[in-house]
């Protein structure tokens, strides 16, 4: 009875850890929230494409049909994908779009450092700054009430501006 109790937990321990989803709450100021669900990245849920460097190597740069941000050029798949990201202000939610975002974090946590939220006129503007230790991307949304619409996604240095002055500020 024992061993059979044993083999069971171990067999439920091996799954969750195949599972790998991490999950979270992130308060970014009085009655503002995020909600993020990351989980393990899996390559068999998706199509990866490799192009060649010009120096005779390979890398992937391509998941889904779409350009790959969050690594450095490699032929390592990501570790991690965003699968959710909920942004609540005043009790009003918006699900944000999280479409192709891989390596969120080294651990497929996410922590309040990444982000910054501002009030623009009449409607909020959430930057994020994603890393997992070698690529890095930043991602601007603009929300609108229950609206809300992805306006970068980009590793280029230009968009990273928002990240600066927060440092400076802080």
């Amino acid at each position: 009875m024992k061993t059979k109790l044993t083999f069971l937990l171990f067999i439920s321990f091996i799954s969750l850890m195949k599972a790998q989803i991490n999950e979270g709450e992130i308060t970014l100021s009085k009655n503002v929230t995020l909600e993020w669900i990351t989980e393990k990245f899996n390559p068999e849920k998706h199509k990866i494409e490799t192009c060649e460097t010009g120096f005779g190597g390979k890398f992937i740069c391509k998941i889904d049909n779409e350009i790959w941000l969050g690594s450095d050029t490699g032929m390592e798949n990501p570790r991690n994908q965003l699968k959710k990201l909920i942004l609540t202000i005043n009790s009003k939610s918006v699900e944000l779009d999280i479409k192709n975002m891989f390596n969120p974090s080294f651990d497929g946590g996410l922590s309040m450092n990444q982000f910054l939220l501002k009030k623009e006129g009449v409607f909020y503007r959430l930057y994020g700054f994603f890393s997992d230790g070698a690529g890095t991307y930043t991602v601007h949304w603009r929300i609108l009430g229950k609206s809300s619409i992805r306006e970068v996604i980009s590793n280029d240095e230009t968009y990273f501006s928002w990240q600066n002055k927060r440092i400076k500020n802080n």
